[in-house]
């Protein structure tokens, strides 16, 4: 990718995250005969936009909840435990029981994920995670599973975006709308504009192509 691509679509949960993946891939383009703008790093992201940071905040809680049932949460959390687990209440904690060792034992038919850690190990982890933040099953899924997103007004949304951009944790965003078609409608009416007062977001495209 250092020597050749253009862009490159990544993921990232964290400005710290984001950072170091920038950091590493701009590092390597020197080598390649290449300046750092040369390449982009483009993460995805979804947002919820509302008037306030408050009905934002609301209106994201509710649009996980709608993508994660208790079902799907259950069923993540078998990969790791490796056990039939329909029995456990997905709004209630986490199997007190350790993940089954040895081959992926649920019925045909569902997909697998192989784990190359110790799935004791990563169950662990997700306890402690759920513990330390009070989450039920369904709960912890929706935070693990959560692509980067920007939650907030319009104002908000703008500021954390350049935030990102300006202490090079990303060169842009490929946003991800939870509705489509029409999903970026709202940003585009609303935090465009405010990008473009900051001299962050173009205003109109040079050339004949989107390169």
């Amino acid at each position: 990718a250092a020597a050749e691509a253009d862009a490159i679509f990544s993921r990232h949960d964290t400005r710290e995250a984001g950072q170091a993946f920038y950091s590493d891939v701009k590092g390597r383009l020197a080598r390649h005969g290449r300046t750092p703008d040369q390449l982009l790093i483009l993460p995805a992201a979804t947002f919820a936009l509302a008037d306030t940071d408050a009905e934002a905040r609301e209106l994201a809680h509710g649009i996980r909840l709608q993508q994660v049932s208790g079902q799907t949460a259950l069923r993540h959390l078998e990969h790791v435990w490796n056990t039939d687990l329909s029995g456990y209440d997905p709004d209630g904690p986490l199997p007190g029981i350790d993940p089954v060792p040895g081959e992926h034992t649920l019925a045909r038919g569902r997909s697998t994920t192989r784990h190359h850690r110790d799935p004791r190990e990563i169950a662990r982890e997700l306890r402690e995670r759920a513990e330390a933040k009070n989450l039920s099953i369904r709960e912890l899924v929706i935070d693990i599973t959560a692509r980067q997103t920007f939650i907030g007004s319009a104002a908000t949304i703008a500021a954390s975006i350049n935030d990102l951009v300006q202490h090079d944790a990303a060169d842009g965003f490929i946003l991800a709308p939870h509705v489509s078609p029409g999903g970026l409608d709202t940003f585009a009416a609303q935090v465009v504009p405010l990008l473009q007062e900051r001299g962050v977001f173009r205003t109109e495209y040079e050339g004949t192509t989107l390169r």
